[in-house]
């Protein structure tokens, strides 16, 4: 974990930063089997302890789960962080994203542009009911969310999902509006530290073994970074 500063200025390498150097403030080792997301609030509470807590955080994928999103901000901080693709969207399936819903999440129309013939909203579920003679004409049938076994009767196709579905649904397509590109763009930075650590500070050709003695290494190496750009931004 790293700070940043929202500064054009500082893509230009012959300009100095108005704001001082980006530092690194949290760095931790951890085996290959543990998933990212797990990694967060750990580094939230380390830098809480030591009084530099941010106000926002840029995460990729990995990070940007549900848990993390609730957690993070019940801490008064605002992650910012894509969230996984739905299922079968890698492979042209259409999903709820492509559905129009109306304010309280029922679908009104789906993207063949047909209207339910009923929809039903309880406290654990949503439902929309579509006549089984239009979806079996409709084009967009085989990607739709209307074909599988489950979603089909006699003469109707029924689609199903749960309020959290709702939520992901506003995230993704949170991601696409310029708003949340213009914040997110500044997470690239991140890559470029990475980098240096793994050629610049020769993290990429370590000669030691073991987490303890590995952390001991990349710390120190983390910290030569952020010596070398204070010493660069104060010459």
């Amino acid at each position: 974990m790293e700070t940043y500063q929202v500064d054009d200025k500082a893509r230009d390498l012959t300009v100095p930063p108005s704001k001082g150097p980006d530092l690194i403030t949290h760095i931790d080792v951890h085996k290959l089997t543990q998933h990212d997301q797990y990694a967060l609030q750990p580094a939230l509470d380390d830098v809480a302890q030591r009084g530099v807590a941010p106000e926002r955080v840029l995460a990729d994928t990995h990070y940007g789960h549900i848990d993390n999103l609730d957690r993070t901000q019940a801490r008064g901080i605002e992650l910012v962080a894509p969230v996984q693709k739905a299922k079968g969207s890698l492979r042209g399936k259409l999903n709820l994203e492509q559905f129009d819903l109306d304010e309280a999440g029922v679908i009104v129309r789906c993207p063949g542009g047909h209207a339910p013939l009923s929809v039903s909203v309880s406290r654990t579920r949503f439902q929309a009911v579509f006549s089984g003679a239009t979806c079996k004409a409709c084009p967009l049938k085989p990607r739709c969310l209307v074909n599988t076994p489950s979603s089909r009767s006699r003469h109707h196709y029924r689609i199903q999902y749960l309020p959290s579905r709702l939520r992901l649904r506003a995230l993704r397509l949170r991601e696409k509006t310029p708003a949340f590109r213009e914040v997110y763009r500044w997470r690239a930075g991140i890559e470029a530290t990475m980098s240096r650590l793994k050629h610049q500070m020769n993290l990429g050709k370590l000669r030691v073994r073991g987490i303890a003695s590995v952390s001991y290494t990349v710390f120190l190496r983390a910290l030569g970074l952020n010596i070398q750009r204070c010493t660069a931004h104060c010459a």
